[in-house]
C-alpha cells in the first residue's frame, strides 16, 4: 500500500479575552463551521487596508441637512406647545431604550464592545460621554438584592 502524503500544516496560537472567544465560538456555531474553519475564512477574507471611509454627504450638503432638522425641531417644539411634557417624556424613552440595550450587552459579558460601538456610532468625543453617561445610568437602574 501506498504512503499516504500529508500536506504541511501551520499552527497558530490565538490569544483573546474570554468574550471575545465565547463570540467567535457563536459565530462559529451560527455558520456551522469549526472555530479553526472560521477564523481561517475570516481571515483569508479580511481587507488588510481597507479604504478610507468617505462623507456621504459633502460638508455644504450636512449644513444643510443641519439646517432642516433644527427647523424641524423648532416646528414639533412649537407644536407641543405648552406640553413640552411630550419632549421629555421622548426623551426619556429615548434614555431607556439605549441603556437598556447597553446592559443587555453588558449582562451577556460583550460590556468592552459599548465604547466602540458607541464611538462609531456617534463619533470620538460623543461615544465617550454616552458611555459615560451609559456607566452612571447602570448605577441608578441596578437591580436590587430582592429582584
Amino acid at each position: 500500500m501506498p504512503a499516504r502524503r500529508t500536506i504541511p500544516r501551520a499552527r497558530l496560537a490565538v490569544s483573546c479575552r474570554e468574550s471575545e472567544w465565547e463570540r467567535i465560538r457563536e459565530i462559529a456555531f451560527r455558520r456551522g463551521q469549526t472555530i479553526n474553519e472560521y477564523i481561517v475564512a475570516a481571515a483569508l477574507t479580511a481587507d488588510p487596508a481597507p479604504a478610507a471611509p468617505t462623507l456621504a454627504l459633502s460638508g455644504d450638503e450636512q449644513r444643510r441637512l443641519l439646517e432642516t432638522v433644527e427647523r424641524l425641531a423648532d416646528g414639533m417644539l412649537a407644536e407641543a406647545g405648552r406640553d413640552r411634557g411630550a419632549i421629555a417624556r421622548l426623551r426619556e424613552t429615548v434614555e431607556l431604550l439605549l441603556g437598556e440595550t447597553l446592559a443587555n450587552m453588558d449582562r451577556r459579558g460583550r460590556g468592552e464592545e459599548i465604547l466602540p460601538l458607541l464611538t462609531e456610532t456617534f463619533g470620538e468625543d460623543h461615544g465617550a460621554s454616552l458611555e459615560r453617561w451609559f456607566r452612571k445610568w447602570m448605577e441608578r437602574h441596578r437591580p436590587s438584592p430582592r429582584d
